[in-house]
């Protein structure tokens, strides 16, 4: 950053946090200093969209009442700007206050004096034992290490796998245990616990792609953070673990054709899946009293409820499962099937980033990647020769990679769902401590045949939509973070009926997706029961996250979030969960693979990753994923066995 941005900066977070009160300023709690060092340390790409929002943020009272830059105008007018740019129904504007809002208060709660303040300090639910805490620690997997090997490396297996994530992992375990030579190549880097020690906004910046700041293009413009490192996003995603409902397997075996997503097909599958990664409902001594809330409010309502299922073992509430667990108690990829793949044999590239697909007379036969250093600078080349090539690099990665290797047919990169939703925040008259307990915990599935879900969900202080909808600018701002601990948040999950577009722009992706309205109806309907069921359970103010309207103070009041004529681009969403863009079916003119993953009309080729869904599965799809890449590595041993 240049001084006139830091200026910029320095100027708005002092509007959005003065100095007065009980809580410190922003300028006394460091954010500039901390936001520099941290925004220095982006990829190219996310500095340039930071640069942008701070231009846009100067330049735009220049179209208002105020006819200044931003930084020109008086204390008592930034603030008056701001307030009116959180309210206004101009999506531009106001899109560019948020982001840079809410990395002011990310920042702002790194603050040692603020933590104590609210009373964040990183302590788990459950306490840990002085056993516990000696349990053997993991370290990193053994990889080769990018660039570091300092020139062109060719090399050869059975099987080349693109992406260590949910799907590639277990692809790359199930066939290293049957005996098959097995190499992984992954864009990011492997992570250890001492890794999970910093603070969540550090950490990111350095384990999600675009430094967590990737975004859809459309209306309205959607958070979509993916992982980069060893593990895929397993290693920074809540861990919830659903099975795709049974009518939505039914659909997909009626749509497409195929036989074997059927429930019955399925079952093994799942089983399979869920006794390796040990998915267990979360219990009571480690939910929190944000799961508590969530609870009390639908048994009030006589709602259908239950508490997530998650992948842990000595799961002890560190709330931060986004964020890398600090116990290695949730299994991710690095801690569960990597390396089961690794003792069968199986080696991983990190910071290898693939950039073509091989081919020889149609067939797939290895993989063109570079070698990377650790700044994300290509230094060298890695060619991969194998007899099969398995690409798992996600829904948005893995399409732009068959476009850029000219493979594939027009179906690719086609058919995105990523399950859009918001945050929802309350206060109460109690002390909730929402951060301390499992980070996602408890879910309200009553309207799952409606299209959405509600999960509980308080990530650490100062981190995603418990933040970002906590409305108000000064003093008003203040005061609402002073009362942090007496929030609860969730996150709303629509199972979205429209789709977006992946296409190549460059080297980089371009995510398109544009609500459609039957589903911003739902995610309003889904606002409407969230501050239903906080209102049931003694909420005093529930913050929708709706601009003019930051305030619900009685439940009577909620009417105005249905018969309102909001539009998509009034809702603030993300989404966690792209999927569908190279999806599975019988017909080759609507699906880009068959049942067992192979690539239509190119032999030797694969895809094991959320892309293969039909369509939405309803629920967070970790484990759909898992079943269906299980499916895929059998696939590829019946038909080396057939070939050989």
């Amino acid at each position: 950053m240049n001084e006139r941005q830091r200026r910029i900066l320095a100027t708005f977070a002092e509007a959005l946090l003065p100095r007065g009160g009980a809580m410190p300023g922003a300028g006394e709690a460091g954010v500039v200093a901390k936001l520099s060092a941290l925004i220095d340390s982006f990829d190219p790409s996310s500095r340039n969209l930071v640069s942008a929002l701070l231009a846009g943020l100067e330049l735009s009272p220049l179209a208002s009442r105020h006819l200044r830059p931003f930084s020109w105008l008086s204390p008592e007018a930034q603030a008056q700007y701001l307030a009116a740019c959180e309210a206004t129904r101009f999506a531009p504007t106001r899109e560019v206050v948020s982001v840079l809002k809410a990395l002011v208060v990310m920042a702002y709660c790194t603050n040692k004096h603020v933590c104590a303040l609210i009373g964040y300090d990183r302590q788990p639910y459950k306490p840990v034992t002085e056993r516990a805490a000696r349990t053997d620690v993991a370290g990193r997997l053994p990889c080769v290490m990018g660039a570091k090997v300092g020139r062109d490396v060719e090399d050869e297996a059975d099987v080349c796998v693109v992406g260590s994530g949910a799907g590639g992992a277990v692809v790359a375990a199930e066939l290293a245990e049957a005996g098959l030579s097995v190499i992984i190549l992954e864009e990011g880097w492997p992570v250890s616990r001492e890794d999970f020690e910093p603070p969540a906004i550090d950490r990111a910046a350095r384990l999600f792609r675009d430094n967590g700041l990737t975004m859809t293009l459309g209306i309205p413009p959607i958070s979509l953070p993916m992982g980069r490192v060893v593990g895929g996003t397993t290693v920074v995603n809540s861990g919830t673990c659903f099975r795709t409902p049974e009518r939505v397997l039914a659909a997909w075996q009626k749509s497409t054709g195929l036989k074997e997503l059927g429930p019955e097909q399925m079952e093994p599958l799942f089983e399979r899946v869920e006794r390796a990664l040990n998915v267990t409902p979360v219990s009571d001594d480690i939910m929190g009293r944000n799961g508590e809330i969530l609870r009390r409010g639908a048994e009030a309502l006589g709602l259908s409820h239950r508490p997530v299922a998650r992948p842990v073992r000595g799961c002890h509430g560190s709330g931060e499962c986004a964020f890398g667990c600090p116990l290695d108690a949730k299994q991710a990829m690095h801690l569960s099937y990597l390396p089961r793949a690794v003792a069968a044999g199986a080696r991983i590239y990190a910071g290898a980033r693939a950039e073509k697909i091989l081919t020889a007379n149609g067939r797939a036969v290895g993989i063109c990647a570079g070698l990377l250093d650790e700044r994300g600078v290509r230094r060298h080349t890695l060619t991969v020769r194998a007899r099969f090539v398995v690409l798992a690099a996600g829904a948005i990665y893995t399409p732009l990679l068959l476009m850029k290797s000219g493979l594939g047919n027009s179906q690719v990169g086609r058919n995105l769902r990523i399950h859009p939703g918001c945050g929802v925040t309350a206060l109460f008259d109690e002390e909730i401590y929402g951060w301390k307990g499992v980070m996602q915990s408890y879910a309200v599935d009553a309207r799952l045949d409606d299209g959405y879900l509600l999960l509980a969900t308080f990530p650490p202080p100062g981190v995603g939509y418990s933040a970002g909808v906590v409305p108000g600018v000064g003093a008003t701002l203040k005061e609402r973070l002073e009362n942090y601990r007496r929030m609860a948040a969730l996150g709303t999950l629509v199972s979205d009926t429209g789709a977006g577009r992946v296409r190549p722009l460059g080297d980089r992706p371009l995510i398109t997706y544009n609500l459609n309205d039957a589903d911003r109806r739902r995610v309003l309907e889904s606002i409407a029961l969230a501050a239903r069921l906080y209102f049931a359970a003694g909420a005093r103010e529930v913050y929708p996250g709706l601009p003019g309207l930051p305030v619900l103070r009685s439940e009577a009041e909620i009417e105005y979030v249905t018969a309102g004529r909001w539009r998509a681009s009034d809702l603030k969403l993300s989404a966690y969960h792209p999927m569908g863009t190279c999806r599975m079916g019988s017909d080759p003119r609507t699906s880009v693979t068959d049942g067992q993953g192979r690539v239509h009309g190119v032999p030797g080729l694969y895809v094991a990753d959320a892309s293969l869904m039909p369509g939405s599965t309803v629920v967070n799809p970790q484990i759909t994923i898992m079943a269906l890449a299980t499916r895929v590595a059998w696939g590829i041993l019946e038909g080396g066995r057939q070939t050989s």
